[in-house]
């Protein structure tokens, strides 16, 4: 694994992903990741695999043939995270900014804030953008950013991140500069206290839907996979480390 010359945040995302991508930002508490100067990307697909904690990925790094070759063709680097439940955790990766200085922490407060993600910045810019996740959610961006699929969280499990893989293929055709995409399955397992046979099933199907979006995304494009906090719930809550997501970053070259 690389080498950090400083700990990396979640919050550091969007400070790299808006200097990818040319995009104007108010002043974030996070910074750019400097490993990634020079790589000449010109969009993101942001993947957000819900509890997919460093310690977790690690454990399960052998079966996960996707991921672990975008780490190995990339960098995987073990990110602090900034907040222990899902709303807040995102709202940090997509705003630069940390929990208390955001202020969200559920999807009510997301719908309400003026607090303004990357996603809209880009928006302002003329950097087209997309999202794909839970409806709900989904919801919070609607009239700020170029592309909105929500998904139902009705759906079960699998069905759901079979959902999430068809609306960010879907997302793609319309060449977004940005797209932003939410996998669930993880964490659903770990809130109905499955063991670790089960949560490896969820991300071995979620490593397949990765290896899909790599294949379809354009070339110079940065893929992100990141976990928005470690397992919070179920029997292995506190098995594996409780600090730090999986953060893997990979360039698709060109040809």
């Amino acid at each position: 694994m690389t080498q950090m010359p400083r700990p990396v945040r979640l919050i550091d995302l969007a400070p790299t992903m808006a200097r990818v991508l040319g995009v104007r930002t108010p002043p974030l508490d996070g910074t750019s990741i400097d490993l990634v100067e020079g790589w000449g990307s010109d969009r993101v697909l942001l993947a957000i695999v819900d509890s997919l904690g460093y310690g977790l990925y690690r454990a399960l790094e052998a079966d996960l043939p996707n991921m672990r070759s975008l780490a190995g063709e990339g960098l995987l680097l073990k990110a602090e995270s900034v907040a222990s439940s899902t709303t807040p955790a995102i709202a940090s990766i997509l705003t630069g900014l940390n929990p208390e200085n955001h202020g969200i922490t559920n999807t009510t407060q997301a719908s309400e804030s003026e607090m303004r993600s990357l996603l809209e910045w880009a928006t302002s810019d003329d950097v087209s953008s997309a999202v794909v996740m839970e409806e709900e959610g989904a919801r919070t961006f609607d009239g700020f950013v170029d592309l909105v699929i929500g998904v139902s969280k009705s759906l079960k499990d699998g069905d759901f991140d079979r959902e999430i893989l068809a609306g960010t293929l879907l997302a793609l055709e319309t060449d977004p500069k940005l797209l932003v995409a939410h996998f669930l399955g993880i964490d659903r397992i770990a809130h109905r206290g499955g063991g670790i046979g089960e949560i490896l099933e969820a991300a071995s199907e979620i490593d397949g839907h990765l290896g899909i979006l790599a294949s379809a995304i354009p070339p110079r494009s940065m893929m992100i996979v990141c976990g928005d906090h470690p397992l919070h719930a179920g029997g292995l809550k506190a098995v594996f480390d409780g600090d730090y997501v999986a953060l893997i970053l990979w360039k698709k070259e060109e040809g």
